[in-house]
């Protein structure tokens, strides 16, 4: 049986709430910033959801990571045979 002293002891049901706060400086502030205005959303929101690994950015250029993408799934020769292609294939 639980005595009147046992239970105040014991932790409370709900749990203290946690507060975090976020800063982000520099350039990844910048992009933040602007990916914000583009999602119409707060950058507040997106730092604490970049700061616990949610929200992923990639670092670098875009040019930099074409080659893993894959964006392009065409004939290799696509430049060079371009009026071929255009034509439905025939090579007049």
């Amino acid at each position: 049986m639980i005595s009147a002293a046992d239970s105040q002891a014991l932790p409370p049901q709900d749990p203290e709430p946690i507060q975090a706060h976020v800063t982000v400086s520099g350039a990844m502030a910048g992009v933040l910033r602007d990916l914000a205005a583009l999602d119409g959303r707060t950058p507040e929101a997106l730092a604490i959801e970049w700061a616990a690994g949610k929200l992923v950015i990639p670092e670098g250029s875009v040019g930099d990571a074409v080659e893993e993408w894959g964006i392009f799934d065409g004939p290799p020769d696509l430049a060079s045979r371009v009026r071929e292609y255009l034509r439905g294939g025939s090579s007049t």
